[in-house]
């Protein structure tokens, strides 16, 4: 029915046509995942949503999947598999790729909350990083080298799926990771 660039396009088309199915590529940036998944449930409770990512992170897709999406899907997939997910979920039926069914089988979504898969020492360097202190400042605060606080700030910024500082802080905020 159409194509939106952003959250405001996707808002205008949603209101005018109630898909029955989005088809939404999981680098769309300028609104939290989670919350643009919420919003196509708000506009409209039927409308399933099906995820397309080259993204390799499993904690994007256990928000996602806890949002309510109906299928998740790999960039790079095959026309037969994109149109036999599109046709499961029109069906009633959830899909989600391969290895994404591997993560699930490995009970790795039995966790409750996204806070369960970082370590003490991550979150609280991710509480650092949300105060806006730099590395230096983080490793003179906890008493660790600079390098060190670089490694668990690009394993912390992987496990979130995100690349830039900002958008770190925008997904621990969402995720109410920022504060203690």
């Amino acid at each position: 029915m159409g194509e939106a660039k952003d959250t405001k396009e996707m808002n205008a088309l949603l209101g005018k046509h109630k898909p029955d199915l989005v088809l939404m590529e999981m680098n769309l940036c300028d609104s939290p995942m989670k919350g643009l998944i919420e919003e196509i449930k708000r506009e409209s409770a039927a409308t399933k949503v099906l995820i397309i990512s080259d993204c390799n992170c499993e904690l994007p897709v256990l928000i996602s999947i806890k949002a309510g999406i109906s299928g998740f899907i790999r960039k790079n997939v095959l026309m037969e598999e994109l149109a036999l997910a599109v046709r499961s979920i029109a069906n009633g039926a959830e899909y989600f790729a391969p290895e994404i069914k591997e993560i699930l089988a490995n009970g790795y979504f039995s966790d409750q909350s996204p806070k369960n898969t970082f370590s003490e020492r991550e979150l609280e360097i991710l509480r650092y990083i949300c105060k806006g202190r730099s590395n230096e400042q983080i490793a003179d605060i906890l008493f660790i080298s600079e390098k060190t606080v670089g490694t668990h700030r690009k394993n912390i910024m992987r496990k979130a799926g995100v690349k830039k500082a900002i958008d770190l802080l925008v997904w621990a905020l969402d995720n109410n990771l920022a504060q203690r």
